[in-house]
């Protein structure tokens, strides 16, 4: 009778929610809504979150994603180990870093990230107007720059850039848009961002712009300090600025989620995403192509098991060092 009355008050406590069940790598709670951690409006990571809502949207069954401004890839990562937000994007070096606890997360391991999939290379420029007469990096001295909205990789990225060339800009962190309008109306002389970026396109339309890039020597200066970065190439015509193409460090983008959410809900997504790419492909082509198969290598982290178990049944086998923690 005891272990009756006991029983009973459990299960009333489980159905009220006060006794609750813990999540684990290969279990957790599906939500129909949720946000994607994505970045400013004008960057890479916005319309990539646009383009995979549309897709969650219309394809995950009893599922609603938004789009949610961040300050992008650090702030990304730092938002999915606390359980902000379900789904997000960053870059292979803040991932690596984070997921380690080195440089900038010295002593913080953020245990929780998860790779879902690659999404594109992402190059870094520095962006000027022609009138300036910025030609190099060492010409932003004194000058006033916009490094990137706090907590990007675009600012991590050109901080690095500064500091081990001992250039020092009067910086800001403006939201890309507002970076894109004030160099418009003359507040700054510059700002960085990473190719795919729809707010160089539309500057180009009424400005002729510099896209500054390392050269040869600092390039090779800056990959003794931060081998991680990768050299990477923007292709001819992408803007009129560049009609030849371009090439600088740069890395690639992933979508990452928390290890805490359900393996049933990163199955969907991907499954969702890999099954209607020319949804993609309509919003961001460059996102649609770097999801290739081919590319589940360009990851610097574990998968996620539902992600794991989407890519096996295409027959695709993950590389032993990104499969989750604890994976035979």
């Amino acid at each position: 009778m005891r272990l009756l009355v006991v029983s009973l008050f459990l299960s009333v406590l489980v159905a009220f929610g006060i006794v609750g069940c813990s999540n684990s790598e290969t279990s957790g709670s599906t939500s129909s809504n949720f946000s994607i951690g994505a970045g400013t409006t004008g960057g890479g990571f916005h319309t990539g979150a646009t383009a995979l809502s549309n897709v969650i949207n219309d394809k995950v069954s009893e599922s609603q994603a938004s789009v949610q401004v961040t300050g992008a890839s650090v702030d990304n990562v730092g938002l999915l180990q606390e359980g902000e937000i379900k789904i997000g994007f960053s870059s292979t070096e803040t991932a690596y870093e984070a997921y380690k606890g080195e440089h900038q997360f010295d002593g913080k391991s953020h245990d929780k990230l998860r790779t879902v999939f690659p999404g594109w290379p992402g190059v870094y420029m520095f962006v000027t107007f022609q009138e300036s007469g910025i030609e190099n990096i060492e010409d932003l001295q004194g000058k006033s720059y916009s490094s990137g909205p706090s907590g990007s990789s675009n600012q991590v990225f050109a901080d690095r850039v500064f500091e081990t060339f001992n250039i020092e800009p009067n910086t800001s962190n403006l939201p890309t848009d507002d970076a894109a309008n004030a160099l418009k109306d003359g507040t700054i002389e510059g700002f960085s961002i990473a190719w795919p970026a729809s707010a160089v396109t539309r500057l180009e339309t009424s400005h002729k712009l510099n896209i500054v890039t390392l050269n040869e020597e600092q390039k090779k200066k800056f990959s003794e300090v931060y081998p991680q970065y990768l050299w990477l190439s923007i292709p001819p015509d992408t803007y009129e600025s560049i009609p030849k193409g371009v090439e600088n460090f740069g890395l690639y983008n992933l979508l990452l989620a928390s290890k805490d959410v359900s393996n049933e809900t990163i199955y969907e997504i991907v499954k969702a995403a890999y099954e209607n790419k020319d949804m993609i492909e309509e919003v961001m082509p460059q996102m649609a192509k770097g999801m290739s198969m081919e590319n589940l290598g360009s990851t610097t982290i574990p998968y996620h098991p539902g992600a794991v178990e989407y890519f096996e049944e295409q027959g695709v086998e993950i590389p032993n060092e990104l499969l989750p923690p604890g994976s035979e």
